[in-house]
């Protein structure tokens, strides 16, 4: 065995460190304090851990899937010991089991951030067969982008502007637009119908999180949403194939 093959970037290592510390701990702060319940605090917590993958695999260089995982495991650690100390609301229910089980979930989380963030970088990219219907790698990757990006914006016009569903409409609707516009901007290709299941799927994961964090969906108001989401995801992949092109 070749000593590249088990050799790990500490560069790379620190910095997903870094960045899984200022945002796992940044979201945790900012939505901590503004929820009483658990369920959204955790949920935010838990896309700081796909935002430190996803941003450690777009900013090093080849392929360093293994080492925001790592990062990942300190920062759960971190997470674990200094979390209850800061006494917010929202993580007041919080036992030392669902700390366990919120760091696992977080480690997996960020290995599925940084494959995504390679995926966008163009170190995981393959030869694209002209057979080939579907590119199942760009779906998954919009996917994971979208849960993230979505939540994010979410959390963050909830904070400024409260529980109101308006901030938060316009929250899904930026992420989504920026989710197909990436996938648009960096495939290889025409990739519209991957933004397009992309969003699909991210909406209907968010909408899993708003029935479970905050306030169930009307039957008609999941309906539009995923319609309208798909489109939204649809029209952000267009311009980002014209902006490529």
């Amino acid at each position: 065995m070749s000593s590249n093959s088990i050799s790990l970037d500490i560069k790379s290592v620190l910095g997903a460190l870094v960045i899984g510390l200022v945002s796992v701990f940044g979201l945790g702060w900012i939505s901590g304090s503004a929820f009483v319940a658990l369920p959204f605090p955790v949920l935010s917590v838990l896309s700081g851990y796909i935002l430190t993958g996803m941003a450690a695999g777009l900013l090093s260089k080849g392929e360093t899937i293994a080492e925001p995982g790592i990062s990942s495991v300190l920062v759960s650690i971190a997470l674990y010991f200094i979390l209850p100390g800061l006494h917010l609301q929202g993580f007041a229910d919080l036992t030392p089991e669902l700390m366990l089980t919120m760091g696992m979930n977080g480690v997996l989380l960020s290995f599925a951030g940084a494959w995504a963030g390679e995926k966008f970088q163009g170190t995981q990219e393959g030869e694209a067969s002209e057979e080939q219907v579907m590119e199942w790698g760009w779906v998954l990757a919009g996917t994971i982008l979208g849960i993230m990006v979505t939540i994010l914006m979410s959390t963050l016009f909830i904070v400024v502007f409260g529980l109101n569903t308006d901030p938060q409409f316009i929250g899904f609707v930026i992420g989504l637009l920026s989710t197909g516009f990436i996938i648009g901007f960096r495939s290889p290709g025409i990739t519209i119908k991957e933004a397009a299941l992309a969003g699909f799927f991210a909406l209907v994961i968010d909408l899993d999180v708003l029935t479970i964090a905050l306030v169930p969906p009307s039957f008609d108001g999941i309906m539009i949403s995923l319609v309208l989401g798909t489109v939204l995801a649809m029209v952000g992949a267009w311009i980002g194939e014209k902006v490529q092109g």
